[in-house]
């Protein structure tokens, strides 16, 4: 009966370490995968170009159309976040025009933000772009409306056309 017991003992162990090293190569395995995932992903990101006011941004679709300058009358699509304190990563998505497909339109340099205005310029018809505003070239120490003090922001932006 010993020997019987002694028996079951060893080979419950053999088996359990048998089964835990097959699970153990397949979750590296699934990591590996992972990591793999991530890493194409992140090389796939459009490279970050800074403005000279600290405002940011990455060319998702390059346009073909007309180039946005200062002063110009301009219609397109937003979303907009709030960003997190490095101001490069969303945090919570606030409004998008897409919502009501009605386009917004608006005069760069007039009424604007300027992290938006600044952010546009030298976009083309046709393209999308990100644009990370950092606090004080969005709504500032205050805020505004329901915009809280010090946010910064995240706009992807839909050019459609100049008009």
């Amino acid at each position: 009966m010993k020997t019987m017991f002694t028996l079951i003992l060893v080979l419950t162990v053999i088996l359990a370490f048998g089964c835990k090293s097959e699970t153990a190569e397949k979750d590296a395995a699934v990591q590996d995968t992972a990591t793999a995932a991530v890493a194409e992903a992140t090389a796939d990101e459009p490279e970050i170009m800074n403005k000279e006011n600290g405002v940011r941004y990455q060319e998702l679709v390059v346009g073909t159309g007309k180039e946005a300058v200062d002063k110009m009358q301009v219609q397109c699509h937003y979303t907009l976040w709030f960003a997190d304190s490095t101001g490069l990563e969303k945090v919570t998505r606030f409004q998008s025009s897409k919502d009501t497909n009605q386009p917004f339109t608006c005069q760069l340099g007039v009424r604007l933000i300027p992290g938006w205005s600044t952010g546009m310029i030298g976009m083309k018809e046709g393209g999308t772009r990100r644009i990370f505003v950092p606090w004080e070239q969005g709504y500032g120490e205050k805020g505004g409306g329901p915009i809280p003090p010090k946010a910064n922001l995240i706009f992807e932006i839909d050019f459609l056309k100049a008009m």
